[in-house]
């Protein structure tokens, strides 16, 4: 069974799972899929756990007595026993978010440069960059992403009442780390060079980040 069959599989299984039992069941989703452990092999685990769980479910018993009370405990030591998949180093994995988002900065500004030279408008005016909106772009951009990733990874979501709740403390610190950005970015611009960037210089700029992202940051 490929992956594909074995994803269409296990969303066969969950329609089968009693409520109380299926929410249990999806966190445990989102935690081996979020890990390193190769796709096939994290399938092939979410399978056979959705099988001991329906089996479990026909005697009349619920997640926690098969798996326990601690989700994040037991999957962590399914996937500390699986082989795990080559990923990025610690470098390139703080390097890859900025990196994207700058990539598709200058691709939109390609666009638009391109556009207002064919409209005849200011093309000087809209091929200024500004340094400090480069920093603004990078840095929230990472930010952001990494807010994202925390939340479905780790305990920002809290299963309470069958619910999942938000943790507002964490996303305060993600909010004022991304109003930081902003204002140091407002600030600086004052004091950083404004660079004029030719729109073809621009789409240069844009075509050596997706070479760069397809040598730098693809998995092997």
């Amino acid at each position: 069974m490929n992956i594909r069959q074995m994803i269409k599989e296990n969303n066969r299984l969950q329609d089968a799972m009693s409520p109380d039992n299926l929410s249990y069941y999806q966190d445990m989703v989102v935690c081996i899929r979020s890990s390193a452990v190769q796709e096939q092999q994290s399938e092939e685990l979410l399978l056979e756990m959705a099988r001991q769980l329906l089996d479990a479910q026909d005697k009349g018993k619920d997640a926690k007595d098969v798996f326990g009370n601690d989700l994040e405990s037991y999957c962590k030591e399914q996937i500390e026993r699986l082989p795990k998949r080559e990923g990025l180093s610690a470098l390139q994995y703080h390097l890859m978010i900025p990196w994207i988002a700058l990539t598709w900065f200058f691709f939109v500004q390609a666009i638009v440069g391109f556009i207002t030279m064919w409209a005849g408008g200011p093309v000087e005016r809209m091929s200024q960059v500004r340094i400090s909106t480069l920093i603004v772009i990078a840095g929230g951009a990472y930010v952001l992403i990494h807010a994202l990733m925390k939340w479905m990874k780790n305990d920002t979501f809290k299963p309470a009442e069958g619910e999942r709740k938000i943790s507002a403390r964490n996303i305060g610190v993600y909010v004022a780390i991304t109003v930081l950005i902003l204002i140091t970015g407002v600030w600086i611009g004052r004091l950083l060079p404004v660079l004029i960037i030719a729109p073809w210089v621009s789409l240069l700029i844009f075509l050596i980040g997706l070479i760069g992202t397809k040598l730098l940051f693809s998995g092997k």
